[in-house]
């Protein structure tokens, strides 16, 4: 057996297996903290939710040898701590729910990891490893999205959907998840929020006929999420505007459209100052429209690229003058688009390498995220069955 695979047995144990090198388009340092294991994992591509406020940690998840623990590593060395214990029922079906890994994001300041373990919504601090559990358990016949939490960071709140009826009744999976609600009436969404403290949940927000696996909320405002609504029968697939702004104490729902005519956003993530919000998806009319709009709505910059088409993901650089782009307008590079002018500016900030769509399902997709001090990047690269998490350095 490679022991190089095993996962560490208990929480608080450290290691380092990190490998250092140059970006071979750009020779800018990178380090791959993990190179063991068979899926690793970071945070998906929200605004300010992977790393410490100072940049000196990430939180990842890992699975190795069917076991899976939450861990941090120190950017800059690689060093790896255990914040967990391994456990078998890491609770994500992969052809379902796009991969089987936990869905994470963190307090930067205070320092609490969230995720999503089987039906439980949980918590671990990064330093003490003080563990809480926020939501022992969601009910068997619902499913949890990616989890956010406050600008204050006072309350996290969990995004729930109908789990898959097949799966609900203990029968075998004969067809998708979105085929199972085609019909608008069997589908809803619920906002869960509970107090990161511990506590009693809450129903945040409730409406019927749509789901969301997103609510991120503003990086500045707690009061404030951006909300993905997906709409039977299409759902994600897309027959109407996808983002909103969402006010929680009012209920009040703002609608983010595109310039671009039946244009439906695939992604979209706040910028770090809270008043922006960047967005990118197919045109209909052929290629890719990447833009920025302000809370209000209102477009302040678009752009349509009518030759590339690829799935990718957009996110935050906290300068708030740059996106960073996966795979938009290349299926191998993190490029930066400037968005100050009328026209776009590119810039390459390194390769990520990842093989898309294999079976490890949304484990492959790059994710990347930059840390508060703009430092860092943090991304995933996924080769030969198997996905891990890199930084690159991108400033002093």
């Amino acid at each position: 057996m490679d022991e190089g695979k095993l996962i560490i047995a208990h929480k608080g144990e450290t290691w380092n297996e990190s490998a250092a090198y140059y970006d071979a388009w750009t020779l800018r340092p990178c380090r791959r903290i993990t190179t063991r294991g068979e899926i690793n994992q970071a945070a998906n591509y929200h605004t300010n939710i992977g790393f410490t406020d100072d940049g000196e940690f990430l939180v990842f998840w890992t699975k190795r040898e069917d076991r899976g623990a939450l861990c941090k590593a120190h950017v800059a060395s690689g060093e790896i701590m255990q914040l967990t214990e391994a456990v078998s029922d890491y609770g994500f079906n992969a052809e379902l729910q796009g991969g089987p890994y936990p869905r994470i994001c963190i307090a930067p300041r205070s320092r609490w990891a969230v995720y999503t373990q089987g039906r439980a919504l949980l918590a671990v601090h990064l330093d003490t490893l003080e563990e809480r559990t926020l939501i022992a358990d969601i009910g068997a016949a619902r499913q949890m999205g990616y989890p956010s939490i406050s600008a204050d960071e006072q309350y996290a709140v969990v995004p729930t959907a109908p789990e898959h009826p097949e799966i609900v009744a203990g029968q075998r999976v004969t067809q998708g998840y979105f085929d199972a609600f085609r019909d608008p009436a069997t589908m809803d969404m619920k906002l869960l929020q509970v107090p990161l403290a511990g506590g009693a949940a809450t129903v945040a927000y409730a409406e019927s006929g749509c789901r969301t696996a997103h609510c991120p909320h503003s990086p500045t405002d707690p009061d404030c999420l951006l909300l993905d609504r997906d709409f039977a029968p299409r759902y994600w697939a897309g027959q109407a505007n996808r983002a909103h702004i969402l006010q929680l104490s009012t209920r009040e729902i703002t609608p983010l459209p595109t310039r671009i005519e039946g244009g439906f956003q695939v992604h979209s993530c706040w910028t770090f100052d809270g008043q922006g919000i960047l967005y990118h998806g197919p045109a209909p009319q052929g290629g890719q429209f990447i833009g920025v709009t302000d809370v209000e709505g209102q477009v302040m910059r678009e752009y349509h690229f009518p030759d590339r088409r690829f799935y990718g993901h957009i996110s935050a650089m906290p300068d708030g003058r740059r996106a960073i782009l996966d795979g938009d307008l290349s299926d191998n590079l993190l490029q930066w688009l400037d968005y100050t002018d009328e026209q776009p500016r590119l810039e390459v900030i390194a390769m990520h390498n990842t093989e898309w769509g294999s079976l490890l399902g949304q484990a492959t997709h790059p994710h990347p995220l930059s840390d508060p001090t703009e430092r860092w990047i943090s991304f995933t690269t996924a080769q030969h069955g198997r996905s891990d998490v890199v930084v690159v350095q991108v400033g002093p």
